[in-house]
């Protein structure tokens, strides 16, 4: 993960965009049986990054973190 070009995502946000990209999807319950957490807890998380990101829509925000190089680069495919 890069740590430069100012991102505002702490490790744990991070971890779930990179599962959106790893696993080609958005959906709350299946970012939340990947990463073994409650579907709530992805919903209050996407809420964070949309709010840190100041963005609209989770593609938003996948969109803008991978353009600033914030996410794993092996995640990407």
């Amino acid at each position: 993960m890069n740590e430069n070009n100012n991102n505002p995502l702490t490790p744990a946000l991070c971890r779930v965009m990179e599962a959106c990209v790893s696993l080609k999807t958005t959906e709350t319950k299946i970012i939340a049986d990947h990463l073994n957490r409650s579907p709530a807890t992805i919903r209050n998380e996407f809420q964070r990054i949309l709010v840190l990101m100041n963005v609209h829509s989770r593609y938003a925000a996948l969109k803008t973190a991978e353009e600033k190089g914030w996410l794993d680069s092996d995640t990407k495919h």
